[in-house]
C-alpha cells in the first residue's frame, strides 16, 4: 500500500472515531460514505490494515444505509478473506458486518458474512468456543430466515467441536441446546436423547472423571466423533449448568406424555437450584405449572 492510502486509511480512522463522538454522525457518513469504500478498496493491498478498518466502519454503519454502499463493503471483505484466511480481526470484522446488515434485512449478505466468519474459526480450529459463538451467530441469521434446519445444523457443528476438542462442559451445553431445538420441532423422542445426554456429561464432568465419548449421530449429517477426554475438560461447570438441561428436558418428556419422568427431571433441577439460585428455582416452577395448565400437554 502506498503511503498516500496509508496516510487515507489513518485519516479515515481518526475521522471515524470523531463522527461516532459528534451529535449527528450521520451528517458525517452523508458526506463520505464514497470515500469509505474507496479508501477501503485501495487498503486491500495491505489487508491487515484494510481489516481492522473495516472492522471498525460496520458498527458505524447508518440503519438506512444504502443497500448498494453495504454490498461494497461486503466486496471489501471478501477480497480480504482471500488474503487473511486465519485472522481474527477480519473474523471481528464479519460478524459485525452479519449483524450490521441482518439489521437491515439483507440476511443473504448477513450469511455470507457469518459463514466466512466461521470460515477464520474452522481453519484455526484452535478455540472451541470462538467456533461455537460463529455458530450462533449464524444461525440467528438462518432463524431470521426461517431455515430452521440450517440453525439445527449450526448446534450440531457446535457439538462435534466441543467433542473433538474434548471441552465436556461445551459439548454439554451443545448438547442442552440441540435439545431444545428439537422441542421447538416437535422431534420429542430426539429431544429427549439430546437433553438426557447433557445430564449424563454433566453429572461425569462433576464426578471429576473423563470417559471415552461420541458425538452421536448428527442431527443433520448423522456424523459419529469420538473424543477420549478427562476431567480437565469439564471446568466451568456447575449446578446451574445442570439443572439447565433438566429443565427442558422435564418440557420434553412432559410433552411426549412421560409425566412422571417430567416430575423427576423438574425435582431433580430445583434441588440444584433451591439455595444457589431462587430466581432459576422459580423459573423452574413456573415452567412446570405452565405445562399442567396447557391443554393437550401431557
Amino acid at each position: 500500500m502506498s503511503d498516500e492510502s496509508r496516510h487515507a486509511a489513518s485519516a479515515l480512522r481518526r475521522d471515524l472515531g470523531d463522527a461516532l463522538r459528534a451529535p449527528d454522525p450521520r451528517a458525517w457518513f452523508d458526506a463520505n460514505h464514497e470515500r469509505v469504500v474507496d479508501v477501503l478498496r485501495a487498503a486491500v493491498d495491505e489487508p491487515e490494515a484494510a481489516a481492522a478498518l473495516l472492522a471498525e466502519v460496520w458498527p458505524a454503519v447508518p440503519a438506512d444505509a444504502d443497500e448498494d454502499w453495504c454490498r461494497a463493503l461486503h466486496e471489501v471483505g471478501a477480497r480480504l478473506a482471500e488474503a487473511l484466511p486465519t485472522s481474527l480481526v477480519l473474523a471481528a470484522a464479519f460478524r459485525r458486518g452479519a449483524r450490521a446488515l441482518r439489521a437491515k434485512g439483507l440476511l443473504p449478505l448477513a450469511a455470507a458474512q457469518g459463514m466466512r466468519e466461521l470460515a477464520v474459526h474452522r481453519t484455526r480450529d484452535d478455540d472451541p468456543a470462538a467456533t461455537a459463538d460463529a455458530l450462533r451467530d449464524l444461525a440467528a441469521t438462518y432463524r431470521a430466515q426461517g431455515r430452521v434446519h440450517r440453525v439445527v445444523g449450526c448446534a450440531d457443528e457446535a457439538l462435534e467441536t466441543f467433542f473433538r476438542h474434548g471441552d465436556r462442559v461445551g459439548a454439554a451445553r451443545a448438547l442442552t441446546h440441540l435439545g431444545e431445538l428439537m422441542t421447538e420441532v416437535g422431534r420429542l423422542d430426539a429431544a429427549v436423547r439430546y437433553l438426557t445426554r447433557a445430564d449424563r456429561v454433566f453429572g461425569e464432568v462433576a464426578a471429576g472423571f473423563g470417559a471415552e465419548t461420541n458425538a452421536g449421530a448428527g442431527a443433520g449429517a448423522g456424523a459419529a466423533v469420538g473424543a477420549k477426554v478427562g476431567a480437565a475438560g469439564g471446568a466451568g461447570a456447575n449446578a446451574a449448568d445442570r439443572a439447565a438441561a433438566l429443565a427442558p428436558l422435564g418440557r420434553a418428556l412432559w410433552l411426549s406424555g412421560d409425566r412422571a419422568a417430567a416430575h423427576r427431571a423438574f425435582n431433580r433441577a430445583l434441588a440444584l437450584l433451591i439455595g444457589v439460585d431462587d430466581a432459576a428455582a422459580q423459573r423452574v416452577r413456573d415452567l412446570a405449572a405452565e405445562l399442567e395448565l396447557t391443554p393437550g400437554t401431557g
